[in-house]
C-alpha cells in the first residue's frame, strides 16, 4: 500500500511538473547557417540549417515573396522553393515558434546556375571540375583540415578572376584562394580583397588545366593555427574569364560637390592642391610612401565631414586622413572609422583659414591599384539610431521593452519621439520623447490580456514632433568586437542591417486570462 501511494505521488508530482519543465525548456529558436546559402530563380533546393529548433519545425519567414521554406521530416531541413520571378539578390530569413525568433540570416537568390560542392574534392590531384565558365559554386568548408579543388581549363592568355563570398555571409573561416598547375605547383595566392574574403586574378601561362583550391583558418581566430572547417564555414566561390573591375566606388553623392581629378605633383604641403568645399577627389597613391596634400578654405567654428572611401571600394590601399596647418601641425587625424577600414572624421575649424587634408596609406606602400576617393564638404545636423535587440516578446497581459540607442550629429536640434509601426491588433507601444542629448531609450510595448499569440515583424521610428519627419530604427547586423586583443565581428556583409525588428505575443495562460476579466 505505501508503495502504491508513493508511486501514485510520484507519478501526480510529475503531471504537476510537466508543464513547468516544459516551460523551463521552452525557447526561442536560434539560427546560425544555412546551407547552401544560395539558389537559383525557378528550382527547388535542399537546405540544411544549424542551430537549435526544438521542437521541429520552427516556422519560417523571408523579407520577400517567392521563397517557401517546407520543412523535411529530417530535422535541420528544408526544401526550399524558389520562383522564377523571386527578386535576386541577399535576403534575410527568421525562423520562429511561439517562444520567440532567431537573429535573422543570409539566403541568396541568384539568377544563375548555382553548383554544388561535391566532395571528396580535397586533393588537387582529384579536384571537382568545372565543365564551362562563368560559374558560382555553393560550398562548405566540412571539417578541420578541409580545402575544396576545383579544375577549371583555360587557354594561354586568358584571365581568370576569383572571389569568394564568406566574410560577408558571417561565415566563421578567414579564407584563402590559391591556384595550382597539375603537379601542384603554386602560381597565385590571395588572402583578403575588398574584405577578408578573397580575391584574384590569373593569366594562363599557357593552354591547360589548372587547379582553383579554396581553405580557411578559423574566424573569429583563435590560438589554434591550421585549416578549418565545420558546419559555419560556408561560401559561394564566383569564377569567370569575362571582363571584371575589382574597384567599385560608390555611387557619388551630390552633398559632396563636384568630381575632380587629382592634380599631381601633390606630395608635400607646398605643392598641395586647392579644392573647394563640398568636393570629390579621385586620387592616387602613385608610389611606395606617397602622401597627398589638398588644401581648402575653412570658417571659423564650422564643422567640416571628411572620408576616404578606398578598402571598401576593394583597392589594397589601407588609407589614413589628417587634417593639418600648411606649417605641417596635426589638428586631427583619422585611420579606421567605426566600423570601417577606411578614415572618416569630422572637425571644426579653430580659425579662419587654409588648411589641408592629407592622405596617406598606413603601410607606407602605393602603386598601380591604390587609388581612393576623398569627399569633403560642411557636416549637416543629422541623427543616427539603432535597436539594440532585433526582437521583443511580450505575454498577454503584460508589458515588455525594446531598447534604441540615439544619437545627434553635428548640432541637430529637431525634437524627436521614438514610435513603433506596423503593431497588430490589441498591442500598443505610446511614443517616447528622445532626450535632448540623445543616448538610451526604451519603447514600452503592451499585449491586452485577449490578445492571441501572435509573431511578426514591426518596425521603429524616430519622428521629429513638428515635421512628422520619420527616421528609421535599424537593427545592426555588423560589429566590431575584440576577442582577445584582436580585432573581430564583421564590418561589412550582404545585408548590414534591418528595420524589419520582430513581436512575439505569447497568449495568456487559460487561468490568467479568466482571471484577468
Amino acid at each position: 500500500m505505501t508503495c502504491f501511494s508513493m508511486t501514485r505521488l510520484s507519478w501526480c508530482a510529475g503531471l504537476f511538473l510537466l508543464p513547468m519543465l516544459c516551460a523551463a525548456f521552452a525557447a526561442e529558436p536560434t539560427l546560425a547557417h544555412l546551407y547552401p546559402v544560395a539558389a537559383q530563380q525557378g528550382t527547388t533546393v535542399s537546405v540544411t540549417v544549424s542551430g537549435k529548433f526544438d521542437p521541429w519545425p520552427p516556422q519560417v519567414w523571408v523579407d520577400a515573396p517567392g521563397i517557401v521554406f517546407e520543412p523535411s521530416k529530417t530535422k535541420g531541413k528544408f526544401d526550399v522553393q524558389i520562383a522564377k520571378d523571386a527578386a535576386p539578390g541577399p535576403h534575410l530569413v527568421r525562423v520562429f515558434n511561439s517562444d520567440g525568433a532567431s537573429i535573422p540570416r543570409f539566403f541568396i537568390v541568384s539568377a544563375e546556375p548555382e553548383i554544388a560542392e561535391v566532395e571528396p574534392n580535397d586533393d588537387f590531384k582529384s579536384p571537382q571540375k568545372i565543365a564551362s565558365l562563368p560559374a558560382t559554386i555553393s560550398g562548405r568548408l566540412d571539417k578541420s583540415g578541409d580545402v575544396d579543388s576545383f579544375a577549371v581549363t583555360l587557354k594561354k592568355g586568358e584571365a581568370l578572376s576569383a572571389w569568394v563570398e564568406a566574410y560577408v555571409l558571417a561565415s566563421t573561416f578567414d579564407g584563402m584562394l590559391r591556384i595550382v598547375d597539375s603537379k601542384g605547383v603554386e602560381l597565385a595566392f590571395n588572402h583578403d580583397g575588398r574584405t577578408l574574403d578573397p580575391d584574384l586574378t590569373f593569366v594562363a601561362p599557357r593552354d591547360g588545366e589548372f587547379i582553383v583550391q579554396l581553405m580557411g583558418f578559423a574566424y573569429p581566430a583563435t590560438a589554434d593555427v591550421h585549416f578549418t572547417g565545420g558546419e559555419g564555414c560556408v561560401y559561394r566561390l564566383h569564377l569567370t574569364t569575362a571582363a571584371r573591375t575589382h574597384v567599385q566606388f560608390p555611387p557619388h553623392e551630390a552633398k559632396f560637390g563636384p568630381e575632380i581629378a587629382e592634380q599631381k605633383p601633390n606630395n608635400t604641403s607646398a605643392t598641395a592642391q586647392s579644392i573647394p568645399i563640398p568636393s570629390t577627389v579621385s586620387g592616387h597613391l602613385d608610389q611606395p610612401g606617397e602622401q597627398d596634400y589638398f588644401a581648402f578654405t575653412a570658417v571659423k567654428q564650422k564643422t567640416y565631414a571628411f572620408q576616404v572611401i578606398s578598402a571598401r571600394a576593394g583597392t589594397p590601399l589601407d588609407a589614413w586622413l589628417s587634417i593639418q596647418t600648411p606649417q605641417g601641425k596635426e589638428l586631427r587625424r583619422n585611420d579606421d572609422a567605426e566600423g570601417s577600414r577606411d578614415p572618416q572624421l569630422t572637425w571644426t575649424a579653430p580659425s579662419d583659414g587654409t588648411f589641408q587634408a592629407v592622405v596617406g596609406d598606413l603601410t607606407h606602400h602605393g602603386g598601380p591599384d591604390y587609388v581612393y576617393r576623398l569627399e569633403v564638404a560642411e557636416a549637416q545636423p543629422s541623427v543616427a539610431a539603432t535597436a539594440v535587440a532585433h526582437s521583443v516578446i511580450v505575454t498577454a497581459g503584460q508589458t515588455g521593452e525594446i531598447k534604441a540607442t540615439v544619437k545627434f550629429l553635428n548640432g541637430f536640434k529637431s525634437k524627436l519621439q521614438l514610435a513603433a509601426k506596423n503593431l497588430p491588433g490589441g498591442v500598443t507601444a505610446p511614443d517616447v520623447d528622445v532626450p535632448e542629448k540623445g543616448g538610451e531609450v526604451a519603447l514600452k510595448i503592451s499585449a491586452a490580456a485577449e490578445t492571441p499569440a501572435i509573431n511578426q515583424p514591426f518596425e521603429m521610428v524616430l519622428r521629429e514632433t513638428e515635421s512628422g519627419a520619420e527616421h528609421p530604427v535599424p537593427y545592426s547586423m555588423i560589429a566590431t568586437d575584440e576577442t582577445n586583443g584582436v580585432p573581430q565581428g564583421y564590418t561589412e556583409l550582404v545585408i548590414n542591417s534591418t528595420d524589419q525588428l520582430w513581436l512575439t505575443v505569447k497568449a495568456a495562460a487559460a487561468g490568467k486570462t479568466e482571471a484577468a476579466k
